[in-house]
């Protein structure tokens, strides 16, 4: 076999074992939980055209996105997120909609990025969206359907909560073209603050000035940071003022509903196009890292030639979720398993019949045939099963079976018609 073959790419992965189980247990949490908090499934091409990111996806996004040719000479990029998708959607297919529209999904991502411990160059997101709501219950709503997930999966998280339309305001007020105000807030971003400020000072020193008082002001006097440049603002002001409004409420209504809550004047969020309040979702326990995050994107539909809708959404890492899973040594829970053990000349057919009524109760098996007993109970142990159902030639003559409690050692002989009620006493012991 030629190594090269088979290894993967530099950044992708094989899912496999209990890490294949966990990555499909955190999807299939996420789509019970995201519909039981009214939010409807919604799917999209892992392909788009390279100018539906291009427009408002950020500086560092569009530097490190894959993008190629087909063979028609068309400009294509793998999605390096999933939010550009959502709303290409919906205005192809859902403007007609009642409003607000809730959906969720779950993908992969792609982007040219150094690989590192939780961060690959395919990725998968799992994400809720609102559009057509402007009230800040919308953001509560999608902050706190993720936060219930994480809750469920045993993620012990924080938020940290900013807001983007401040600095856009004073560096608008001041005459920064969009491209360079982008350019400021991804160095914020990146917490390269120094290098911001600078850039800043360069331009304009009284902006320079602002935009440093801002990164120090805590929550608790940014209105009377409003106020003392309430002049600069101008007609902005009022605006301005319901986003730090809309920014308190958020923070106090998740904090009064349990979750913990901070403010950080320098949180800015790498993507381009979010217009105000904005979020991120901290681990709190096994690694402080980012596990996701989001916020208010109004008028993206706009951008992209519908008319103005107010949006919000958010978007989890399930690899960096992952990673923090396994630091703190969560395994998904295992469902109630048997390996059904067909011996000798015994119809296989009875061994599928059987299979048949152990999904109906939601036990997992799976058929095997074989002469060596011994074989078929050393991979049912392998294999962590709960139980053995074993038919052989007499058992079936006679209409029983036998069933081996993996975990306890024993072994009962029963009538055929008895499986499903032994096996439930058997779980309730």
């Amino acid at each position: 076999m030629k190594k090269e073959l088979i290894q993967t790419p530099r950044g992708v992965r094989d899912l496999v074992g209990i890490d294949a189980q966990l990555h499909e247990y955190l999807i299939d949490k996420f789509r019970k939980i995201s519909m039981l908090n009214g939010f409807k499934p919604i799917n999209t091409p892992v392909i788009e055209f390279f100018k539906l990111f291009e427009v408002k996806s950020g500086e560092e996004i569009k530097k490190s996105m894959y993008v190629f040719k087909d063979k028609a000479g068309r400009l294509l990029a793998l999605r390096p997120e999933i939010t550009a998708s959502i709303v290409r959607a919906y205005l192809k297919h859902m403007q007609g909609w009642t409003k607000p529209i809730r959906l969720y999904y779950v993908g992969q991502c792609f982007r040219y990025e150094e690989p590192q411990r939780g961060r690959y160059r395919e990725f998968w997101q799992a994400g809720l969206e609102i559009i057509g709501d402007k009230n800040i219950n919308a953001d509560i709503s999608a902050a706190y359907t993720a936060s219930k997930y994480l809750e469920e999966i045993g993620i012990k998280h924080y938020y940290l909560v900013g807001n983007v339309a401040i600095y856009r305001a004073i560096m608008s007020k001041y005459n920064l073209p969009v491209e360079e105000q982008d350019h400021v807030l991804h160095l914020i971003d990146k917490k390269i603050i120094d290098e911001a400020l600078h850039y800043l000072k360069q331009k304009n020193e009284e902006l320079y000035e602002i935009i440093e008082k801002l990164l120090q002001t805590p929550l608790n006097k940014l209105e009377d940071f409003l106020e003392q440049y309430r002049e600069i603002f101008g007609e902005k002001y009022e605006q301005l003022k319901e986003e730090v409004n809309k920014l308190i409420i958020f923070i106090n209504n998740l904090k009064e509903i349990g979750f913990n809550t901070i403010y950080d004047p320098s949180l800015v969020r790498g993507l381009a196009y979010y217009t105000g309040l904005i979020f991120e979702y901290k681990a709190a326990k096994g690694l402080d890292i980012s596990i996701g995050g989001g916020g208010r994107y109004d008028g993206l539909t706009e951008i992209y030639g519908g008319t103005y809708e107010y949006s919000t959404g958010l978007a989890l890492g399930l690899d960096r979720i992952m990673l923090v899973m396994k630091e703190i040594n969560y395994n998904p829970p295992k469902p109630i398993s048997a390996l059904i053990i067909i011996l000798g000349n015994t119809p296989i057919t009875i061994g599928y019949k059987i299979q048949e009524r152990l999904s109906s109760i939601g036990i997992s098996s799976w058929v095997f045939t074989t002469n060596k007993l011994r074989k078929a109970l050393s991979i049912a142990n392998k294999e962590n099963m709960d139980f053995a159902i074993i038919i052989g030639e007499k058992e079936y003559r006679e209409e029983k079976l036998s069933i081996k409690d993996l975990q306890a050692k024993e072994q009962i002989t029963i009538n055929n018609k008895l499986l499903e009620e032994k096996l439930l006493d058997l779980l309730l012991k």
